[in-house]
């Protein structure tokens, strides 16, 4: 696991290692000034897509306000999914803040997680975000992965839709709404 913390820049607090625990630095970490949401999305999954580990997972702990990045969510996004990421969001956002600024912010951090098969947990800090944690690593021991190869390889750009569904009961099924093919690129003319 690797740790980054990010405000108006995205900064690499501890790089991958084979430790199982969270490293000290974790906990040294305060949110303060701006947020470069989407970039630290973007810096994480251009970490993960140098490593060898298939089963490739980005935690964000964040409030979900962007105010700062360079790169839009989509770009953030679609690097996760060109990396094979799937990210887990933990809001932790003010319990204060007007409806309609929290659904907002949600928002940011409930589309990173759904559009990738992850989760969105709603932490207020303490027990809860606790809880959030260990159902996010209990999660990810107790998942399968399955890959999908379309049969038409139609190499046109556009996103295709896929579903999964499983015949037996009691499962839960977290997965990407589908894939956006490559697209293949004109000839060049002589």
């Amino acid at each position: 696991a690797a740790v980054c913390s990010f405000d108006s820049k995205v900064s690499v607090v501890h790089d991958f290692s084979s430790m199982r625990d969270m490293p000290d630095a974790f906990f040294d970490l305060k949110a303060d000034g701006m947020t470069a949401l989407n970039d630290a999305v973007f810096k994480a999954s251009a970490m993960l897509s140098t490593r060898p580990e298939k089963r490739r997972a980005i935690i964000v702990i964040s409030d979900g306000a962007d105010n700062i990045s360079k790169h839009s969510d989509e770009k953030a996004l679609t690097a996760a999914l060109d990396v094979g990421a799937t990210i887990y969001t933990v809001d932790m956002s003010p319990e204060d803040l007007p409806r309609a600024e929290k659904a907002a912010m949600q928002g940011a951090l409930k589309k990173f997680a759904s559009r990738t098969g992850g989760t969105f947990v709603a932490a207020a800090g303490g027990p809860a975000m606790r809880d959030a944690f260990r159902s996010i690593v209990d999660e990810l021991g107790q998942q399968y992965t399955l890959v999908f190869q379309p049969t038409d390889a139609k190499h046109d750009g556009k996103f295709h839709s896929i579903e999964v569904r499983v015949a037996r009961g009691g499962l839960t099924i977290r997965t990407r709404k589908g894939y956006t093919a490559p697209k293949d690129k004109p000839a060049k003319q002589q």
